[in-house]
C-alpha cells in the first residue's frame, strides 16, 4: 500500500511540475549567447527532474558528469556538437551517466579519447538511459556501459560512426558490458576500425529495424557481436560486410564463452549481405548445443556457397546450389547467390519487387520466448523507421517489403 501511495505521489508532483523533493523542475539553456554557456556548469547546477536544452553550436572541451535522476538533456535549434578536444570527464569521455531515467536527444558526440583508450562519447554508469537522435563519430567507443545487471540502454534513431585506431585496444561503435538490457532500433552503425560495429553483453539484447553496414572503406570485425551469449533477438535489420573486413563472420554469438544460463538467438527478416570475396559466414555461433537458435524469413546476399560452408545457423548440407537463388536451412530463409540477382537487389536498396517469385516458403507468424518475429517497421535509408501495414504475414524475406 505504501509502494503504491509513493508511486500515485510522484506521478501528481510530475502533473504539476514538481520533483519528488517538492521543488519545481527547471529548463537550463546551455548557449553561445545564453546566461549558461557551459554544458558543465548546467551538469552542476541541474537536479533531479529538470530539463536541459542545449542550442545549437560547437562545444569544444565542454565534458560533464551527470548525477541527476529523471534529467532530459536535449539539442535545440538544431543538433550541438560536443567534441572532445583532448578533454574527458573523470578520463572516460565527453559525457558520464551517472543518474537514472536520463533521456538524451538531438546531440553530437566526437572526438572522444581516453588515457585508457577507451574515451567515449558517452560512459553510462547508473540506471537507465535513453538515447534518441543522437550522432557518435570518431570517438574510441561511441557509447560505453558499466558491466552492472541495473543497467538498461535504449537506443532509437541514432547514428555511430567511424571508429578510430586504438592499439593496443579495440574501438567499438557501442559496446554494452553486462547489463541488464539494450534495445537498439532505427539506428545506422558504419565505418568501424578493427572493433565490432556493435558489441554486448547485455542479458537481453534486441536490436530492431537498424543499418549496420561498414561501408566501402570500414574495417570493422563482426558487425554484431554477442560475446557471453544471453537472450538476442535480431529483427529486420539490414547487416552488411565491407570487402575490407578484419574477420569473415558478420555475427557472432558466444564466442568468449557462454555466460548467461539463458541463451537464445531469434533472426527474422534480416537482409545479411557479405562483400568478402571468397565468401564469409553469416552468422557464428560457438556452444551451438547449449543455445536455442530460431532463424526464420532471412535474405542472404553473397556469402560462401556450397556444400562446404562452415555456417553454424544457415548451413550448407545442400548439394551444390544452382541458378540466382537457393533456400537453405530454416523456413523461409533464402540465399542470393547469383550476381545477376544479386546486382539487381542492390540497385534497389535491396527491396524485392512486389510479386517476386522466390524459392522458399514463408515462415508462418513465429512467437519467441514471448516475442512475434512479424517485423512491424523497417529501417529508412540512414536513421529512423517507418511502419508497415499491419498483416500477420510478410510477403518476402528480408528487412524490406515491396
Amino acid at each position: 500500500m505504501g509502494e503504491q501511495l509513493h508511486s500515485w505521489g510522484c506521478l501528481w508532483l510530475a502533473l504539476i511540475g514538481l520533483t519528488p523533493s517538492g521543488v519545481a523542475a527547471e529548463t537550463w539553456r546551455v548557449g553561445p549567447d545564453e546566461r549558461l554557456q557551459s554544458v558543465a556548469e548546467a551538469a552542476a547546477r541541474a537536479r533531479d527532474g529538470d530539463t536541459v536544452e542545449i542550442v545549437a553550436a560547437t562545444y569544444a572541451g565542454d565534458v560533464a558528469v551527470w548525477p541527476q535522476k529523471r534529467l532530459t538533456l536535449r539539442g535545440v535549434g538544431g543538433r550541438p556538437r560536443l567534441v572532445a578536444a583532448g578533454q574527458a570527464a573523470e578520463g572516460k569521455g565527453i559525457w558520464v551517466m551517472r543518474g537514472d531515467e536520463v533521456v538524451v536527444d538531438n546531440i553530437a558526440f566526437e572526438g572522444a579519447r581516453g588515457p585508457n583508450r577507451n574515451g567515449s562519447g558517452i560512459r553510462h554508469e547508473e540506471g537507465a538511459l535513453t538515447v534518441r537522435n543522437c550522432v557518435f563519430r570518431d570517438n574510441e567507443m561511441g557509447i560505453l556501459t558499466a558491466n552492472k545487471a541495473s543497467l538498461s540502454l535504449v537506443v532509437e534513431d541514432s547514428e555511430f560512426s567511424h571508429g578510430v585506431l586504438v592499439t593496443p585496444r579495440i574501438s567499438h561503435l557501442l559496446y554494452a558490458g553486462r547489463i541488464g538490457r539494450l534495445e537498439v532500433r532505427g539506428s545506422y552503425f558504419h565505418h568501424g576500425r578493427i572493433g565490432h560495429l556493435l558489441k554486448s553483453r547485455a542479458r537481453v539484447s534486441v536490436i530492431e529495424y537498424s543499418r549496420l553496414t561498414d561501408e566501402l572503406e570500414g574495417q570493422a570485425s563482426y558487425e554484431l557481436d554477442f560475446p557471453d551469449g544471453g537472450q538476442v533477438f535480431l529483427v529486420g535489420n539490414l547487416v552488411r560486410q565491407s570487402v575490407g573486413t578484419e574477420n569473415r563472420r558478420m555475427i557472432a554469438f558466444g564466442a568468449e564463452g557462454l555466460q548467461h544460463y539463458d541463451n537464445v538467438l531469434a533472426l527474422a527478416s534480416n537482409t545479411l549481405v557479405d562483400d568478402v570475396r571468397e565468401g564469409g559466414e553469416f552468422v557464428t555461433v560457438w556452444s551451438p548445443e547449449r543455445v536455442q537458435v530460431v532463424a526464420v524469413n532471412n535474405l542472404l546476399v553473397g556469402g560462401c556457397a556450397g556444400s562446404l560452408c562452415p555456417d553454424s545457423v544457415f548451413r550448407r548440407n545442400l548439394p551444390e546450389m544452382e541458378g540466382e537463388t537457393a533456400e537453405v536451412e530454416g523456413e523461409g530463409n533464402v540465399q542470393v547467390v547469383g550476381m545477376e540477382t544479386r546486382a539487381e537487389l542492390e540497385a534497389r536498396g535491396f527491396r524485392p519487387v512486389a510479386g517476386e517469385a522466390w524459392a522458399v516458403k514463408l515462415a508462418a507468424p513465429v512467437m519467441f520466448h514471448g516475442r512475434t518475429l512479424v517485423p512491424t517497421r523497417e529501417h529508412t535509408s540512414t536513421v529512423g523507421t517507418r511502419p508497415l501495414p499491419v498483416t500477420e504475414q510478410i510477403t518476402v524475406p528480408g528487412a524490406f517489403q515491396p
